[in-house]
C-alpha cells in the first residue's frame, strides 16, 4: 500500500556531530515513533551508517551538506539521503563483511542486511540513496 508523501527535511553540516545531533532528534520523530523498537532502533543504525559514511568518505572531512528526508514507503522505514559529494566509486556498495577485525568496513554490509531496499543513482550531480528498512517479525 503507498503512503502519501511527506515534507519533513532536515538539512545538515557534513560532520560527525551534526549526524549525532540529527539521530537525537529522530529518536522522537513522530514517523519513528509508530514503528516498534527493533524497526527504530535498526532504522537509526542504518541512518547513521549511511549519514556517517557521507561524511567519512564522500567529502572525506571535508566541508559539505547532508538531506535526509522520507522516502516512498512506510513512513519512519522509508528515507532517502542526497549528498553533493563526489559520485560513490563502483563497487563501494558491497555485502560482503571484511575478513579479521578490519577498521572500517562493516557500513555496508549492515545497511544491506538491514534493508529490504537500497537504490544510490547519482542525478543533477548529487549522489541519492533511497532504502527501506526492513519490517520487524
Amino acid at each position: 500500500m503507498p503512503c502519501a508523501r511527506r515534507s519533513e527535511r532536515h538539512v545538515i553540516a557534513a560532520d560527525p556531530a551534526a549526524v549525532r545531533g540529527l539521530l537525537q532528534r529522530l529518536e522522537s520523530d513522530p514517523a519513528l515513533a509508530r514503528l516498534t523498537a527493533e524497526e527504530r532502533d535498526c532504522t537509526l543504525l542504518v541512518l547513521a551508517e549511511a549519514l556517517n559514511n557521507v561524511v567519512e568518505h564522500g567529502y572525506a572531512g571535508g566541508a559539505g551538506w547532508i538531506g535526509l528526508l522520507p522516502g516512498r514507503g512506510p513512513a519512519g522505514r522509508a528515507w532517502r539521503i542526497v549528498d553533493a559529494a563526489g559520485p560513490v566509486p563502483r563497487g563501494a556498495v558491497r555485502a560482503a563483511m571484511p575478513a579479521g577485525a578490519a577498521e572500517g568496513g562493516f557500513g555496508w554490509p549492515l545497511i544491506l542486511a538491514l534493508t529490504e531496499r537500497v537504490r544510490m543513482r547519482r542525478q543533477r550531480g548529487m549522489n541519492v540513496l533511497s532504502l527501506c528498512v526492513r519490517a520487524g517479525d
